[in-house]
């Protein structure tokens, strides 16, 4: 085992690269959402309670509020590795594609605003389609950058 490193919080174990997918700001800046959120919440109650609402209505807005603390929840766990076979992402519906059926890839980073924008790879895969792979970790943000280049991005 290659152990932690410090600087990035990323892992380097044997070949493998993983780090969080989406960077510190954009995890509290999503939090700040879901207090606002809360708050208006708690400010509209008695209006929101005066309305009648149909089953329908309720419904929605019950699966609308699901996928709100779902995706919330993903923002802040949300984990992406590169192995010597694959890329791999958590997410609400994880993502996975191997290298070998990697046709292009493209690394999308921002300078200067990585902090609030994530630095993401979009990766077309034979047969998969597009898949779209976020890092906020160094360690990942190098590997992809390698990979993007064309060259294998672990040893």
């Amino acid at each position: 085992m290659a152990g932690l490193d410090e600087s990035t919080n990323g892992i380097a174990n044997e070949g493998t690269t993983e780090g969080a997918a989406f960077p510190p700001l954009v995890k509290a800046l999503a939090t700040l959402l879901m207090l606002a959120l809360l708050v208006w919440g708690a400010r509209a109650g008695n209006d929101i309670e005066a309305v009648n609402w149909s089953a329908g209505a309720l419904g929605f807005l019950s699966v609308v509020a699901v996928m709100i603390l779902v995706c919330y929840f993903w923002i802040l766990r949300s984990r992406t590795t590169i192995t010597p076979t694959h890329i791999r992402q958590t997410w609400v519906w994880p993502k996975e594609v191997a290298l070998a059926d990697v046709a292009h890839v493209k690394l999308v980073a921002i300078p200067g605003l990585d902090w609030l924008i994530a630095p993401r790879v979009i990766v077309r895969a034979r047969g998969r389609g597009v898949l779209v792979f976020h890092a906020a970790d160094r360690a990942l943000l190098q590997a992809f950058a390698v990979l993007s280049l064309g060259g294998v991005p672990l040893r």
